[in-house]
């Protein structure tokens, strides 16, 4: 075979010496090949040859350290192929298995070992399995929770912790919230110091600016602000061209310029406070002009100015001393989290010692030690290592975390004989805690590699790409170029960053890049429904379908040929609930398809059966396990047997059901003598035998085996079972024990993933995009792109960052209300933008995998308002800032796909817009309609079989059922529906169906300031009235500043609390129905109600019958003969109060039902408060 030719760029990452060299490698640029060849290169330098074993090689995992070693191997014997008598390469060759090609882990584990004593380490200490490490760390921290609990009156700030931060009825919540910190604790270098700095934080926080938290929104203030000058610049200058748009807008485009320009001016903290921009003004209505597109452009530029101001501003609720005051309240918290975080840090190890233990991160951190001393220079240890080798190669680098890069720093001879190879725009995996910012900051540090001076570090780009068409690598350009532009997206995708094509295709007049974007019908809307996803699922299998059947030519090994379906992949963001329906609907399509559904071990069938069998042998008066074991395949026991145990004895449990019955049958009764004696066993035999037993006695590998994917479901059975030797590892061989670590991993989301289904090998594959990493098809399907982010990183209640520390909720414990304090928003802030860089990343991995064709499909119930809301934000160059307001992946692709002239389909929804440009490789862009054009991409449907040949319905005589009054009640009723409720069975009978017109909807308008509906409205005032403070509602001034408290507190938004008709509030309690209010003594409010009631008091018929009867009463009160019960309302009365009150009669008759039943007492009065005519009316 002739060699592969090299690249200029590659061939200067295999030659350049020097100095330190990053090779920034784009997808498919042939990285591994470039790796091998300069270690060739090394091995075959005549002047100095070195040997295979003088260098370090680190890779990520172990298959690709086994497939690199397999490479270097291979590459060998063709030089000495070559050259037969080299007696160097005969060397080399023997001694492959010297070379030192591992994952970090593997080479921290070596390096331990050989250095054991001075680690104080046993010699023969083992690396814990995950699930082991993972069992006792639980334990540990279980253990070290109730210590904590029983000295809590000692400890002051885990008492502030457990108060603030504890959830629920038990701690699990805690201890998934607290194990999640200490890992992230854990990637930095040292870990104790970084947890000194991070209280050193909360000792002094004033200034309130110079402190991380105030610096960072200070910094974020400044860019929103950049950002608002931008877009109102712009936006004057768009309306100066059309006299009648500068006249109506100019001026209050000119007010806010000089709002947003003295804004900036301000460099303190209540200096911003003061000056926030509360009032932007609203925009004059202009009915007509000469440029509409430059109307709605100028509007939309101010929207987004406006929205980049009040997202900065959020942070600024308060000045200085307050927000300083709310900070320092969750400082004892944090404080008792450290000290929690220390405890179990310091027991978890002692333990681990006791083992002989090490777990993965016990490796690096322990290799970190031996390299550096405590002042943070390098040990002798370290240059002892370090002289051992020639060169540090260490592939996949943009995965790495700050340890790890510790440890390639301390064996590299000062950092300047490494190779670093890996593209940061292929980081994914972040929620592993890996840092892109390691490789980045390279990145642009370091010079060209032909521009820098000796032992300088330096850096190559590879960007040829020897995978796919050019068409492909277009579209991907085309995407990234106007998304990717850095700022909060983090990396810059320029020239030099677009990918080339290094591999050439057959010409083709056909477009190999689609987009079909799918507008759902009305009924479809739910962006998560099952019809979305078997809508999507169905078109993408029929594209597949055609594709199949008009034999679609892919290129392999030069040749073309018709397509197959293993040439096929369907990528998606998550699989999860996906992967039936793509699954069903290719089979309609007579397709074979095979899915690594990545889902845990609890998903699939045979786990779930073989530990409700284990659960019953713990404990029999389990129903649901016990049920779950009886019917499975693996005991059989048919239907008929349970339902007529369960006839037996209507109560109990099922188990007692069993024990019940004389007349069991053969499949019962043998169930419940292997019971008897499997429960026997589990007290004599370790658990992992206990296992075996069951397996063997029940024969469960064998029936699964027997089913469908049945080596994939044997698997998991082992699977489990491993699971159960290494939890035994751990000296706790109980069953029990077991059971309740199985139930935490499942809590926590730690549970082992299942094996992947085998199926045929011809098939189309369906996987996540992380899974599809590193593999290539000459065919991609892109799906689900409408999926929304997930943004849960940021949702916790403490968060952590490397750079801003720790931030917690501020918690009232009076209230019972908490609210983020300025360091958790700031996390949160932080993360979410991570969050939605790696996305884009994610998104380049995806587009990066197709070889000749790449489809893309974007399915949604408001594609419409989505396309628009693009179209009218696109802007070239594309902020950073618009481009990282995305939701979801296919966010990008519309806007990119905005900006080329061939989506005339999509221009019919949006209108045009002027960044559209003729492109030289065009893409197919196709818009349809779910429920008309969709059905012309399907195949027809079977002919429905001829009346005459449906089968005739049997003829039984059903008795009428006695309570078939109360099956048309609702089990619950809530007193809010009883408005207006046509209770009478037999009156609804006899009353004519109003037929209604199809709804109409109202077009949205974009660019239009968004304001609050009346319902919204009203929700805000019900809000205020439920929380605020009346005595301090007598004045405007105190209705304003319990609207700001409101608003700090979190109990209103912004936009609520504009959205409450101050003047009403006021009004009210100037009255004298609302000094009536203020004089009650125990004013009740919000009081939730649910009680049991006779039906036959809203049905008739239904007499007899309990309904469930719940209410929340807005406001009440108690007088000396009686109750005073006040239901507020916000509705418009245009025929007065007293036609407005007829339809809350009932509502109110029910409130006032409950609260007699509940208290005793009369209700006296029944008052509607009409905030619209403020108005209070008393119903008899």
């Amino acid at each position: 075979m002739a060699e592969i030719k090299l690249t200029p760029a590659q061939q200067a990452a295999v030659e350049n010496r020097g100095g330190a060299l990053l090779v920034s490698a784009a997808a498919g640029s042939g990285k591994t090949k470039v790796l091998v060849d300069r270690l060739l290169s090394y091995v075959e330098n005549e002047n100095d040859p070195a040997n295979i074993d003088e260098f370090l090689i680190i890779t990520y995992t172990k298959a690709a350290a086994s497939e690199l070693r397999g490479k270097i191997s291979a590459e060998l014997s063709r030089h000495l192929a070559a050259n037969p008598l080299n007696r160097h390469l005969q060397r080399q060759l023997t001694r492959i298995h010297l070379a030192q090609i591992s994952t970090v882990h593997a080479f921290c584990a070596a390096m331990l070992r050989r250095y054991c004593t001075l680690r104080d380490l046993p010699p023969d200490f083992r690396v814990a399995e995950q699930t082991e490490a993972n069992a006792i760390r639980l334990e540990v921290f279980q253990n070290t929770l109730e210590d904590f609990y029983r000295t809590r009156e000692q400890r002051a700030e885990f008492q502030a912790l457990a108060d603030q931060l504890g959830f629920g009825r038990d701690d699990r919540r805690l201890i998934s919230l607290c194990l999640s910190c200490y890992d992230e604790v854990r990637c930095r270098k040292d870990p104790e110091d970084w947890l000194r700095r991070a209280l050193a934080a909360y000792e002094t926080v004033t200034p309130l600016e110079q402190s991380p938290w105030g610096a960072y929104w200070m910094q974020e203030l400044e860019s929103a602000l950049s950002f608002a000058e931008g877009c109102l610049q712009k936006a004057e200058k768009r309306i100066g061209r059309d006299e009648i748009l500068a006249a109506k807008y100019g001026p209050l485009f000119e007010k806010n310029l000089l709002q947003v320009q003295k804004l900036m001016q301000e460099t303190t903290w209540d200096g911003v406070f003061e000056n926030r921009i509360s009032d932007f003004g609203r925009l004059p209505v202009v009915r007509s002009c000469e440029d509409e597109t430059a109307k709605l452009r100028a509007q939309k530029l101010r929207k987004d100015a406006l929205d980049a101001i009040r997202s900065a501003q959020r942070a600024f609720y308060a000045q200085a001393q307050q927000v300083e005051a709310d900070l320092q309240k969750t400082a004892p918290a944090i404080a008792g989290l450290v000290q929690l975080l220390r405890a179990f840090d310091e027991a978890f190890t002692k333990e681990k010692r006791r083992r002989k233990l090490l777990d993965f991160s016990d490796l690096e951190h322990e290799t970190i030690a031996l390299l550096y001393r405590k002042d943070g220079s390098v040990s002798s240890s370290a240059r002892e290592i370090a002289a051992q080798y020639r060169e540090i190669l260490v592939d996949e680098y943009q995965d790495s975390n700050e340890v790890q890069e510790c440890i390639f720093e301390a064996v590299s001879k000062g950092g300047k004989n490494r190779f670093l190879v890996g593209d940061v725009k292929q980081s994914i995996y972040r929620f592993r805690l890996a840092d892109p910012g390691i490789f980045l900051q390279k990145y642009e540090a370091y010079a060209p590699y032909t521009q820098a001076q000796d032992d300088e570090p330096r850096k190559i780009l590879l960007s040829d790409n020897f995978r796919s068409r050019k068409e492909v690598l277009a579209a991907a350009n085309d995407v990234f170029s106007l998304c990717m532009q850095g700022g909060e997206l983090e990396l810059t995708y320029g020239e030099a960053e677009k990918l080339r094509a290094g591999l050439s295709y057959p010409d083709t007049t056909q477009p190999k890049v689609e987009l079909h974007c799918i507008e759902l019908s009305k009924a479809e809307t739910d962006e998560q429904s099952p019809q979305k996803r078997e809508t999507e699922a169905d078109f993408v299998a029929a594209r597949i379908r055609r594709m199949l059947d008009e034999k679609m030519q892919v290129s392999s090994g030069g040749v073309l040929r018709d397509v197959q379906p293993g040439d096929i992949v369907i990528l998606m963001r998550a699989v999860g609930d996906n992967a039936a329906s793509y699954q069903s609907a290719l089979s309609k399509q007579s397709i074979a398809s095979r899915c690594d559904r990545g889902g845990s071990l609890f998903d699939t069938t045979e786990a779930q059966v073989l530990l409700a069998a284990l659960k019953v042998i713990d404990n029999p008066h389990r129903d649901v396990e016990l049920v779950t074991a009886l019917s499975s395949p693996a005991f059989g026991v048919p239907p008929e047997d349970l339902a007529r145990a369960r006839g037996k004895l209507r109560t109990g449990d099922f188990y007692d059901c069993l024990l019940s019955m004389e007349d069991r049958g053969q499949a019962l009764d043998s169930f419940l003598s292997w019971l008897s004696e499997m429960r026997e066993q589990s007290r004599l035999l370790p658990l992992g035998e206990l296992l075996d037993l069951v397996l063997q006695t029940t024969a469960m590998e064998d029936v699964f085996s027997a089913m469908e994917d049945g080596a994939a479901r044997r698997e998991n059975l082992q699977l489990l079972c491993a699971q159960a030797s290494a939890f035994s590892a751990t000296g706790n061989q109980s069953l029990m024990g077991f059971l309740r670590y199985m139930d935490e991993l499942e809590e926590s989301g730690q549970l082992p993933s299942s094996r992947a289904q085998a199926g045929p090998a011809d098939a189309v594959q369906i996987m996540t995009i992380h899974q599809s990493k590193g593999l290539e098809f000459p065919v991609v399907f892109l799906a689900d792109l409408s999926r929304q982010f997930n943004r849960s990183d940021a949702s916790m209640s403490v968060l952590l960052d490397s750079s801003l520390y720790i931030g917690a909720n501020v918690v009232d414990m009076e209230k019972r209300a908490y609210f983020p304090s300025l360091a958790r928003m700031a996390i949160a802030e932080k993360k979410t933008r991570q969050t939605i860089a790696e996305e884009l990343r994610v998104l380049y991995v995806a587009m990066t995998r197709a070889k000749e064709m790449l489809v893309m499909s974007y399915c949604s119930g408001k594609l419409s308002s989505t396309l628009k809301k693009w179209n009218e934000a696109l802007t070239l160059p594309l902020p950073p800032r618009t481009a990282g307001s995305a939701l979801c992946l296919g966010d990008w692709v519309l806007m990119a796909a905005l900006c080329r002239t061939e989506a005339g389909e999509l221009f019919a929804e949006t209108g045009p817009n002027d960044v559209s440009s003729v492109q030289n490789i065009p893409w197919l862009i196709q818009l349809h309609r779910s429920s008309e054009q969709m059905q012309t991409a399907l195949p027809e449907a079977a002919p429905e079989m001829p009346e005459t040949e449906k089968p005739a319905a049997p003829d039984y005589d059903f008795a009428p059922y006695a309570h078939l009054a109360a099956s048309n009640m609702p089990s619950k009723l809530t007193a809010t529906a009883l408005k207006g409720r046509l209770l009478d069975l037999e009156a609804a009978e006899q009353t004519p169906q109003e037929t209604k017109n199809p709804e109409r909807f109202r077009l949205p308008v974009f660019g239009a300031k968004k304001k609050l509906s009346g319902r919204a409205r009203g929700s805000a005032t019900h809000l205020f009235m439920q929380f605020a403070d009346y005595n301090a509602c007598r004045t405007a001034d105190g209705i304003e500043q319990e609207l700001e408290r409101l608003t700090r507190e979190k109990f209103l938004t912004p936009e609520q609390a504009q959205g409450v008709e101050k003047v009403r509030i006021e009004r009210l309690f100037a009255a004298p129905f609302g000094a009536r209010i203020l004089q009650a003594e125990k004013l009740h409010r919000e009081f939730k109600f649910s009680l049991l009631t006779d039906a036959v008091e809203f049905a008739p018929a239904a007499a007899g019958e309990q309904v469930m009867l719940q209410g929340v009463v807005d406001c009440f009160w108690e007088e000396a003969d009686g109750i005073v019960l006040v239901d507020f309302k916000t509705d418009r009365t245009p025929d007065g109060p007293q036609a407005c009150a007829a339809r809350y009669c009932a509502q109110l008759n029910a409130y006032a039902k409950a609260l007699t039943r509940i208290y005793g007492a009369p209700v006296k009065e029944k008052i509607l408060y009409f905030f619209s005519c403020d108005c209070a009316y008393h119903l008899d």
